[in-house]
């Protein structure tokens, strides 16, 4: 599938919103598929994970993104340039419409990511995760893929403790790993793919602790 110029454009946003705040490692890039569908499985840091993601990959990403988010100037703008999915909860139809929207765009060849937990996290800690991956990838034949994103905890746009103001100064251009892991069948469930993304968050943090000590950072 041929990238369009407005797709283009959307991973030249996400690279430059990246690499405005973070320098990045990239483990295990390969496993993404480069062609054909999968759906991508990730913890969920911060605010600006799917710039993150975005700025790692060669294709365009369909991310799945809470509905109220869409009413917020400019992000409205850059959800609907990046053909996001919105996910609503107010009732079980909107869940139902997320589910279909990313099947839909499963079919259609495109790569989806989707944060399992529902939520960022407050804690820094892997929550648990909710079902609705299992129904997006059920009967279709699309590899998933689990991904961890390490050194995120504490950077201004967390919910880690500390004034914005004062995590930025510190962590401004923090370097982190983006870890993404071997294909899983599309049967596995949302617990097995939490533990393969917990798997991903030992090796991620040997990778970080390694990166963050480096003189030189890879992009």
């Amino acid at each position: 599938m041929e990238d369009s110029i407005i797709d283009r454009f959307a991973r030249l946003v996400c690279q430059t919103v990246a690499g405005a705040f973070f320098r990045k490692q990239i483990v295990g890039r390969e496993n993404v598929p480069v062609r054909g569908p999968a759906l991508l499985v990730a913890n969920h840091v911060t605010f600006l994970d799917g710039f993150l993601i975005g700025a790692c990959l060669p294709r365009m990403i369909r991310f799945l993104v809470w509905k109220p988010y869409f009413t917020i100037q400019p992000l409205e703008w850059v959800f609907r340039l990046i053909r996001a999915i919105p996910v609503g909860t107010d009732d079980l139809s909107e869940v139902l419409d997320a589910i279909r929207g990313a099947r839909n765009a499963l079919r259609e060849g495109h790569t989806v990511c989707i944060f399992a937990e529902g939520s960022i996290t407050r804690t820094g800690e892997l929550m648990p995760f909710k079902r609705g991956l299992e129904k997006i990838v059920e009967g279709l034949d699309v590899p998933i893929v689990p991904m961890h994103l390490d050194g995120l905890w504490g950077s201004p746009f967390s919910l880690a403790g500390g004034r914005i103001a004062e995590k930025m100064a510190t962590q401004l251009r923090a370097p982190v790993t983006i870890s993404f892991g071997a294909w899983m069948p599309p049967a596995s469930t949302a617990d097995q793919v939490r533990q393969a993304i917990q798997d991903l968050e030992r090796t991620g943090r040997r990778e970080s602790q390694a990166f963050s000590s480096s003189e030189v950072c890879h992009d």
